[in-house]
């Protein structure tokens, strides 16, 4: 079966995102590519009406089972990367929480993040077709000087905002639900119901729930130490704004701020503080060294990718002499760039999105035959009953389709924001930059120009 050059880039979470997503677009857009790039639950419930191409899953987890299914029941070739995939516990337990056994099956071309990926994975992929590629992520490819300009002026605008400011990256969702899955009363939590979700086990619930109240007792201590300086908690998309502002109430100078991409955050702060998160190696890629908060620990709840590629606090001592040394941030450590080179594979060389267009090229080299009709038929079906499904639930407080939720994750966007950094993107790279046409609230397709 052949399918048009068409790539299909479904966005979980915008801050997080969007912009690698877009400047894969206009490297797709350079080879003939157009592209279709939205909010996942609208894009999830386009498959049928969309041109066939390659549907790039954002992950391969059992949340992804039936989309996987459908999309290629209804024609289309897929192609797959792990969002999460950077970091993980033991490369047993990624396999469980992640690699679903029904989307892999469908997956014809894997992108890894690295070599510790893909080895993590080999056990997962022994029964499936699916080649694995080392490529990287796009999301690294911003972290280039080449693309660092873009968020430069936003960057100073912050250090205009808090000056010399601490920012703490929160990466609690498990145990802060933005849903509230999990929680109890009067502030409680239930981590049972947590891991029935989630498959985390209670005790390393117990483990990341002691470490997020170590890390607001450390708030009012910083705060007492630098009285001058600004303490901005900038929570993980999934998490659950309210409880870091009832944690921080009465804190001077402490705010809670989720808003626009990270990497001017990164490039803002004066100190970066952080446990078990992404942030540390975006930090690194940036030639920063970012704090993590260990005054809890146990090797084996902890997440160990961040830890290797900047800096450690085991108490509250050595945080406030950490942040009181000025120059630290801009001081990482000798051995993080060849930690990065086995967790990243673009950090050198070819570029993520080049990479991935090479191998999106190599797919559609090569035809499948056509699903028969009853298959195809049963993809539309699918796709109509999610489309029922989330009309009947998008008013269901804590429903994962409701407005509100995936508003957070992917705020409304002007269709002029997409054609700004498309263009910004295209111009870095010396690039013809596609056309932009919104399709829908949030949905938008890139052509070449």
């Amino acid at each position: 079966m052949s399918v048009a050059p068409h790539v299909i880039l479904p966005v979980e979470t915008a801050a997080r995102e969007l912009d690698a997503k877009l400047l894969l677009a206009v490297h797709a857009a350079q080879r003939g590519f157009s592209a279709t790039v939205g909010v996942k639950a609208h894009v999830n419930v386009a498959l049928a009406r969309l041109e066939r191409g390659i549907f790039l899953s954002p992950n391969f987890h059992r949340s992804s089972d039936r989309t996987i299914t459908a999309a290629r029941n209804l024609g289309h070739r897929v192609a797959a990367w792990d969002e999460e995939g950077l970091v993980w516990l033991t490369p047993g337990s990624y396999r469980t929480r992640r690699a679903s056994p029904p989307a892999l099956a469908g997956v014809e071309t894997l992108f890894a993040w690295g070599r510790q990926q893909a080895e993590a994975l080999e056990p997962a992929l022994a029964a499936s077709s699916a080649k694995i590629v080392l490529a990287g992520n796009p999301r690294a490819d911003l972290l280039r000087p080449e693309f660092r300009a873009r968020y430069a002026a936003r960057a100073a605008e912050l250090r205009e905002e808090f000056g010399d400011f601490v920012l703490v990256n929160s990466n609690f969702g498990a145990v802060n639900d933005l849903l509230g899955r999990g929680s109890a009363g009067e502030g409680g939590r239930d981590l049972s119901v947590v891991d029935a979700r989630t498959r985390l086990g209670v005790p390393y619930l117990q483990h990341r729930l002691a470490l997020f109240e170590a890390i607001v007792a450390a708030l009012p201590r910083i705060a007492e130490r630098f009285p001058g300086r600004r303490i901005v908690i900038r929570p993980h998309p999934d998490e659950r704004p309210a409880a870091w502002a009832a944690a921080i109430a009465g804190l001077p100078g402490a705010v809670v701020r989720y808003d626009s991409e990270l990497l001017p955050w990164l490039l803002a702060a004066g100190h970066i503080v952080h446990n078990g998160c992404t942030t540390a190696i975006e930090a690194a890629l940036l030639g920063r060294a970012a704090i993590s908060y260990r005054p809890v620990v146990s090797e084996e709840h902890e997440i160990p990718q961040p830890r290797v590629v900047g800096l450690e606090a085991r108490s509250g001592d050595e945080l406030i002499a950490m942040l009181s040394d000025a120059d630290l941030t801009d001081r990482p450590p000798q051995e993080a760039r060849t930690a990065l080179a086995g967790l990243i594979a673009s950090c050198d060389g070819p570029t993520a999105s080049e990479r991935v267009v090479n191998a999106l090229e190599a797919m559609l080299a090569s035809a499948t035959p056509r699903p028969p009709l009853q298959r195809r038929i049963a993809g539309r079906v699918d796709v109509l009953r999610r489309a029922f499904s989330q009309h009947r639930r998008r008013n269901v407080v804590g429903s994962s389709v409701n407005p509100a939720y995936y508003g957070h994750k992917f705020p409304p966007t002007p269709v002029a924001e997409i054609e700004r950094r498309v263009r910004f993107f295209a111009e870095a790279l010396a690039f013809r930059a596609p056309k932009v046409q919104e399709m829908s609230d949030r949905m938008y397709r890139l052509t070449p120009a």
